[in-house]
This record gives C-alpha cells, sequence and structure tokens, in this order.
C-alpha cells in the first residue's frame, strides 16, 4: 500500500531576504518627447545568456564559451547569501537527484523537494559570474524539465534580472503544446527530404497542426472545445500564472503575500471557467459537469502528446472510477477538503500556534485562498494541506512516489497541459465552492458601496464584435534534434508549425457618462450569458468575465469615453518567436540597432486573440456590463515599486488599480432591492463569427 504524502515542510519553508539590490537595465531616452527605455549591454548579455543556454535543452550544450563552467559548481562558501540553503542542493545531489532524460513533474514530491533545492541554489548567488556559472554547470548535468522550471522561476523573482525575457514556454517545450505528429513528420521528412529544415539552407519551414478533436475526447461533445483549450496563449498564460505564484515560493522575502495572493488566486480560477462557460455555451455545450469523488468521471482524455524520449502523455479511460486507483489517497483528501469547507462554516480558521483568524471579513478571502492552494502563505499548511495537489494526482493517475521509472504524468501534472483536459475545469469547479461558500456568508453590497454620487452612466454603443480563425505559426524548432557538426548556426534554420486559432477584429465603444464635479472614477467592463430577466443574475454572476479595467479623469458635465481593445488592462498582444527575438538580441549587442524595453514581450496577460467567445455566423447573444465607481486608492500606489516599462510586477503589492474586491460587484449575493444603480449599465451585443481564415486586419 502507497503511504499518502504531502509536500515536505521544508518546502514550505520562507526563503531568506536576497540581499542583492535590483538592477535596472535601462538607459533612457526620448522620442517626439515620449520617454523610451532601451536595453544597456550588461542586460543584452544576459538576455543572449539565456537564449543560447535554454537552446535545445535536450542536447549538450553547444556554445563553447560555456563549456569550461559545465563541470563544476562554485565551491566557494563566500559566493552565496546562504551557504547552508546552496549547500542542501548540493549534498542532495550527491546522493542522487533526479537524472538526465527523466518525465519530469512539479507534482511528484521528490521532484518539487529537489526542484525548489536547485531554484534556491540559483537564487542564492550573490552575483552575476556565480549565477552565470552555476546555471551553465545545471544545464548540463541536471534534469532538463526540473532545470527549466528552477530556472524559469529565478529569472521571475531575482531582482537583478527583472526585465529579462524568456523564450515563449510553448517554443522552448513545444512538445507540450503540439501532438506528436507534427514532430513525427518533421523527423520524418528531415531523413527523407535534403531540402527540408535544418538539413538545408531554407530559412524556414512550416509544418501544419490540428488540434486533436478527432480523438481526444468524444464525450458529450468536449472536442469541439480543442481550439480554445489546445490554444498555445491560453495555456502558456496559465502556466505563467502558475510560475509567478509557484506555491512552494512565498513569504516576505518574494512578497508574493503582498498581491493579495489568496484572492487572485481563487478570483483567476473564477474568471478562467467563466471565460470557458461563455465558450462552452457558445459551441452549444451545457454547464460544465460536476465532479464528486465517488462518481465516475464520464469525459476521459487521450492527450495525444508524447514527451521528448517518447512516451505519450498518460490517457484517461471515459468514465474512470477513482476510488480503485488510491482509495487512501482519496479518503485523505475528501478529509482536507472538509477541514477547509467547516473553516468558512464556522468563521474562523485555526494558525499554526492554535489562535482564530476570523473569516467574516471581505478581505478574510485572502486567507481562504492561501488555504485552498495550499502555498506557503497558508496560516497552517500542516493542517489543512494541498487539496489541489493532491487532487490532481488522483485524477491524473501518474504519480506513485517510488522510483522515477514509477512516474507517468497524465496532463494534469504540468502547468503547460493541464488545461487541455476536460476535468481541468471540473475540478476547479468544484474547488471554486469554497470561493462562492465565503462569499454567500458576506452580506450584498449596499446601495453606498455600489453607486458612485453624482455620476450616471446614460449610454454605451459597441462596434459590431467578429471573430475568425487565422493561422498562426510557432517556432517548434527547439523540440526537434539539431546536427552541430556543420558549423552551422541552429538559429539560421526554423521550423514552424502552422495552426488555426482564434481571434476576433478589434472593435470600440464609446461611453457617454454624466457626472455633477470632476474627479476620478475606475470603469469596469464585462461580458456574459444574455439577460432577459435582471433577477438571472444571481446565478449567472458568477460566468461574467472581466474584460477590462482603468481609471478616467471626469470633468464636470457631460463625458464621451473612447476605448479600444487594444488598449484594454488584461490582454497581452503576440509574442515574437524564440528565433527572431534572438537575432533581435544579437543586432543590439553588437550596436547595430536599440533593445527597447517596453513590455512587448510581457508573459503576464491574458492572450488579446480570446478575448471574445468564438460565436454564431447568425451572432451569439451576450450581455456586456459596464460599471464606473469612484477611485479607492489601493495600500500601495500602483506602479510605485516597481517599473512597469520592462517588469509584471509580482510580489510588488502595487499592481492594482484600486483597493475593490477582485470581481466587483458580482462577488457577493445581489439584493435586487438596490441594484443595479445609476453608474452601471448593462448593454445587448452579439458576437458574429466568419468561417474561413482571415487577417485581422490590426496586424
Amino acid at each position: 500500500m502507497r503511504k499518502t504524502t504531502f509536500w515536505l515542510l521544508t518546502i514550505f519553508c520562507a526563503l531568506l531576504p536576497i540581499s542583492f539590490g535590483t538592477y535596472v537595465p535601462t538607459s533612457q531616452t526620448k522620442v517626439n518627447g515620449v520617454p523610451v527605455q532601451y536595453a544597456d549591454q550588461e542586460f543584452l548579455a544576459k538576455q543572449k545568456f539565456f537564449f543560447e543556454i535554454l537552446r535545445h535543452l535536450h542536447q549538450p550544450i553547444a556554445v563553447d564559451e560555456y563549456l569550461p563552467h559545465a563541470k563544476q559548481w562554485i565551491v566557494d562558501q563566500s559566493k552565496y547569501l546562504n551557504f547552508t540553503e546552496a549547500n542542501e542542493f548540493m549534498q542532495s545531489f550527491k546522493q542522487g537527484f533526479l537524472q538526465k532524460g527523466v518525465i519530469f513533474t512539479i507534482y511528484n514530491y521528490w521532484y518539487a523537494k529537489q526542484t525548489l533545492q536547485l531554484y534556491r541554489f540559483f537564487q542564492n548567488a550573490i552575483d552575476w559570474d556565480t549565477y552565470y556559472k552555476n546555471v551553465i554547470w545545471a544545464r548540463q548535468n541536471t534534469n532538463e524539465g526540473m532545470f527549466l522550471f528552477a530556472l524559469t522561476l529565478s529569472v521571475m523573482h531575482r531582482p537583478d534580472l527583472q526585465g529579462i525575457v524568456l523564450p515563449a514556454i510553448y517554443e522552448l517545450y513545444p512538445h507540450y503544446f503540439f501532438n506528436a505528429d507534427v514532430f513525427q513528420d518533421a523527423a520524418n521528412r528531415r531523413e527523407q527530404d535534403t531540402e527540408y529544415g535544418f538539413d538545408s539552407k531554407k530559412s524556414y519551414n512550416v509544418a501544419r497542426s490540428n488540434y486533436t478533436a478527432t480523438f481526444a475526447t468524444q464525450f458529450y461533445g468536449e472536442g469541439t472545445l480543442s481550439y480554445f483549450t489546445e490554444d498555445v496563449g491560453l495555456n502558456a498564460y496559465y502556466y505563467y500564472f502558475m510560475m509567478d505564484y509557484a506555491p512552494f515560493l512565498g513569504g516576505d522575502a518574494l512578497g508574493l503575500n503582498k498581491d493579495r495572493r489568496g484572492e487572485l488566486y481563487l478570483f483567476m480560477y473564477q474568471q478562467l471557467l467563466a471565460r470557458y462557460y461563455l465558450e462552452r455555451h457558445s459551441n452549444g455545450l451545457g454547464p460544465i459537469q460536476g465532479l464528486t469523488w465517488e462518481s465516475p468521471i464520464a469525459t476521459g482524455y487521450y492527450p495525444m502528446l508524447r514527451y521528448w524520449n517518447g512516451i505519450p502523455f498518460r490517457a484517461r479511460e471515459n468514465n474512470f472510477l477513482l476510488r480503485p486507483y488510491d482509495p487512501v489517497k482519496l479518503n485523505g483528501l475528501k478529509a482536507k477538503e472538509e477541514r477547509i469547507r467547516q473553516a468558512i462554516d464556522l468563521g474562523y480558521v485555526m494558525t499554526r500556534d492554535g489562535q482564530r483568524m476570523d473569516l467574516r471579513q471581505p478581505e478574510a478571502i485572502d486567507i481562504v485562498g492561501n488555504l485552498v492552494s495550499g502555498s506557503v502563505d497558508s496560516v497552517n499548511v500542516d493542517y489543512y494541506k494541498m487539496i489541489e495537489t493532491t487532487s490532481r494526482m488522483i485524477l491524473a493517475q501518474g504519480d506513485y512516489y517510488g522510483s522515477a521509472s514509477e512516474v507517468w504524468p497524465g496532463p494534469l501534472m504540468h502547468y503547460e497541459t493541464s488545461m487541455r483536459d476536460p476535468a481541468f475545469y471540473q475540478f476547479y469547479d468544484r474547488l471554486l465552492s469554497f470561493y462562492w461558500d465565503f462569499k454567500s456568508f458576506l452580506p450584498p453590497y449596499t446601495v453606498g458601496q455600489l453607486k458612485f454620487d453624482g455620476v450616471e452612466l446614460q449610454s454605451v454603443v459597441v462596434d459590431k464584435l467578429v471573430t475568425f480563425f487565422e493561422p498562426f505559426d510557432v517556432d517548434i524548432s527547439n523540440g526537434l534534434a539539431f546536427n552541430y557538426g556543420d558549423n552551422r548556426s541552429t538559429w539560421n534554420f526554423t521550423v514552424l508549425a502552422r495552426r488555426d486559432r482564434l481571434n476576433h477584429k478589434p472593435f470600440s465603444y464609446v461611453m457617454n457618462v454624466s457626472s455633477q464635479s470632476a474627479g476620478k472614477g475606475v470603469v469596469r467592463m464585462y461580458m456574459g450569458p444574455r439577460l432577459f430577466n435582471i433577477n438571472q443574475l444571481q446565478y449567472m454572476k458568477k460566468f461574467f468575465v472581466e474584460m477590462d479595467q482603468y481609471v478616467v479623469d471626469l470633468v464636470a458635465g457631460g463625458n464621451e469615453i473612447k476605448r479600444n481593445t487594444r488598449d484594454f488592462f488584461y490582454d497581452i498582444r503576440d509574442r515574437t518567436t524564440y528565433s527572431e527575438l534572438y537575432k533581435r538580441t544579437m543586432r543590439a549587442y553588437r550596436g547595430e540597432d536599440q533593445f527597447v524595453l517596453d513590455m512587448s514581450e510581457v508573459h503576464c496577460g491574458w492572450p488579446d486573440r480570446l478575448l471574445l467567445p468564438k460565436g454564431h455566423p447568425e451572432g451569439y447573444p451576450m450581455t456586456f456590463f459596464f460599471i464606473i465607481t469612484p477611485h479607492y486608492p489601493p495600500k500601495v500606489p500602483q506602479f510605485s515599486t516597481f517599473n512597469f516599462t520592462y517588469s509584471c510586477g509580482t510580489g510588488s503589492g502595487s499592481k492594482y488599480i484600486d483597493a475593490l474586491p477582485f470581481g466587483f460587484p458580482f462577488d457577493r449575493e445581489i439584493n435586487f432591492s438596490n441594484f443595479p444603480t445609476k453608474n452601471m449599465l448593462f448593454t445587448d451585443v452579439s458576437v458574429f463569427h466568419v468561417n474561413g481564415n482571415q487577417p485581422n486586419e490590426s496586424h
């Protein structure tokens, strides 16, 4: 019988403060009076290093200048901020670490512990020289997946690496985003056709990639959503969120708790499921199927993905029954769920030292979110545990805590692939019951909390909403073996996977607002199902997605506010491909061009392309909701503790526009006797889908 275990307490120990200062990697000038920041030579040298060290992760290092450092890590104790933590990694590695070539998953107890040790090994390097040399050694000697995970975390969270851009995860590890047949086809063509790919002088080659709708799941029409659930931008969005707020990182050193971490965690999933629901509804599918631990999971999943070593991702049969798989682990999970549910119902949580913390205040949602996620910032992870981690292990049936050969992960055991599996949405729909249970104990918002004195939102006019599919190319060269023997550069040859993806035509809207006085306000914009009666909102509010949020300066009298989707707060554009971004870096490194730091390669945001659900040719009916509230300043003014030019501000505590709860005003029960108020407006819209591929006029 396998013993049920959880992440070691050592994983949740807070990291010691990092003593090195934040490096500002810029020089500044003005173009037409507008400040523009450029990367300096030191920054470009670091950027170049990361792109080269991550190239072809499953092959030996091919850059000669790095090879002298690949044999030994830095042993000098004075080169580490906390040598005890660095030495813990060194001793563990000598005793036996996960080997190169073995499948890695963060949802394995031993692998997670080792990943944390490797991350701390990087994080405690006292200067760039030490860090640089240790990264080279680790690239050559540690497991590829673990190395990428730990390195990514360090780049995100080391103050002296802020602004560094890593290649998009779907181009670093394309096997997690594209079906096995794409790589099989590319390999076969290279063997048979000397004019293909790296074997020729062609600058790029295109391989057609399809979605897995035909094979992945045929139950209840789930496969019709594959264009959404397998979208590389959507899966990358989730991956980066989970990396920014990795559950075993936290404490005062990284400051993730300053970002209302627990509340953000629950709100992110609530919004993700609301967006998924709209896509389902747009395709004629019903609500998300409920998940219970005693009933079979009707929706099987066959991912059609293969790891680099050729092993397929583990699949799940239709009508999978959980209890026979691991009854001990399942019983433990149910007990932990009940502990959190009881805490919410009782209105307090017990801390590690036996103190009670009140859960009847709105800000306590942050406590609940950390309990549910089991992060290091939980007030008592020893007792409430990590139900999310255990649930994934059970649902994916891929973790046994034994030798490496016994771990065969399914899609739910990787951040990159989780959202492909229908069970992901079913589980998080269950998990969000904690969110709604907590909110049910809070009183409905009063008129005073909802209204904006003297402000009336009189009308909104929205452009026609149109969606379409367009071809999109992703550089999958990093997932193909390359022969460096001919002294040719891997950067001059590119293999692209082409796939149709959902997009929308940019649109604008115009709001007419009457205000009795001048002042600041905050606009929130939501989309949700078409409402035919305001009372439907009590149930349908959980399916509204916040599309945008921004500050406006109102003047006394009439105000016309125009907003375009290209300005939306949460949305980001496509990333530049791995090869092209490296070439851009090198041109700047050689002094031939400037490398602008303008967040164009930002990782933290929702893909602009997926702003709208697919819709129907005849129009998919929806409701847009707008609300203008007074500006309630956050505890720390927005952007005041980080440079938003080149940083996402994770852990800064100054990411947010105002202090209102996430999801306001849909996050509580609604009292329809005072809802809506004059500063709100619902408007009916329709999303029209145009068949066939079309170019986006904004590109």
